[in-house]
């Protein structure tokens, strides 16, 4: 299986724990990240216009749209893990995308195969990947019965 996230964030502060979990995930699967971010995000971002930041993180996500493409989304479905673990089973390739500051557009959710919500709860971008991949992990091992999940 291949897995690719694709996020838009300035700095990794949780970059340690992002490391042990795609060295985990990578007895599973291949798993590559890949940061937008980008000038052009920047100036957006800085101009405090949410919608022309929310269209300048699609126009960097929409070439990457592959496989079961899976948006992180705080309106998404919230799931448990062992319903994480069913939804990722036996894909391909899945692709998540986390938004920057301002989120995602709608327009652009419904364009996906699925909307994630990771809590009811606003997170940190830098947060929310590190969660997401201790999540894909546990998905692995809920799917492959090792006790991790226990």
């Amino acid at each position: 299986m291949q897995i690719n996230i694709f996020y838009i964030q300035k700095n990794t502060e949780f970059e340690i724990l992002d490391q042990k979990y795609l060295k985990l995930i990578s007895k599973f699967a291949t798993i590559k990240e890949y940061n937008l971010f980008n000038k052009k995000i920047a100036n957006a971002q800085n101009l405090n216009n949410p919608e022309l930041a929310k269209k300048s993180y699609e126009e960097v996500f929409n070439p990457h749209k592959k496989g079961f493409n899976i948006a992180l989304d705080e309106r998404g479905k919230e799931l448990t893990s062992l319903e994480f673990a069913k939804i990722i089973k036996d894909k391909f390739e899945l692709s998540f995308f986390i938004g920057g500051a301002y989120g995602l557009r709608d327009e652009f959710t419904k364009k996906l195969d699925f909307s994630l919500s990771l809590s009811k709860l606003t997170l940190v971008h830098h947060f929310a990947k590190t969660l997401l991949l201790e999540q894909i992990y546990r998905a692995f091992c809920i799917n492959s019965n090792h006790p991790y999940h226990k």
